[in-house]
């Protein structure tokens, strides 16, 4: 259960932290680089909320946690990878600020995690 919590907790996180770096990255880059972020600050977020209803459904249909191949999986990557060809071709967008927005969700997890052990919690 603790995992679930810091993974339903990364969710603010990874929202807050996408608008500060949209915000300060306003200032900095300018307009197409803000607004890559919060592509991809929010297709992340569509697709981490994708997997947490996946995992969900399967666990509580059967009790114990599936393996095997899933379509969502798939789904999730295929749209991730229209998202970055889509920042690429278009001038307005910036395929580097879409592609630190995708990875927003696990730069706060492993903040999140960091700051867990340094203040004393489980490492495992």
């Amino acid at each position: 259960m603790e995992k679930l919590r810091v993974f339903n907790q990364n969710f603010k996180y990874t929202i807050l932290f996408v608008g500060v770096s949209a915000g300060i990255s306003y200032f900095i880059f300018g307009k197409a680089v803000a607004l890559s972020i919060l592509l991809g600050g929010a297709t992340i977020l569509w697709g981490m909320s994708q997997l947490a209803k996946s995992n969900r459904k399967k666990i509580t249909t059967t009790g114990v946690p599936q393996t095997g191949f899933s379509v969502g999986y798939l789904v999730r990557y295929i749209v991730y990878g229209i998202i970055l060809f889509v920042s690429y071709q278009l001038a307005t967008l910036n395929i580097f600020g879409t592609l630190f927005g995708l990875l927003t969700f696990k730069i706060m997890l492993y903040t999140q995690a960091f700051i867990e052990i340094f203040k004393g919690g489980k490492s495992a």
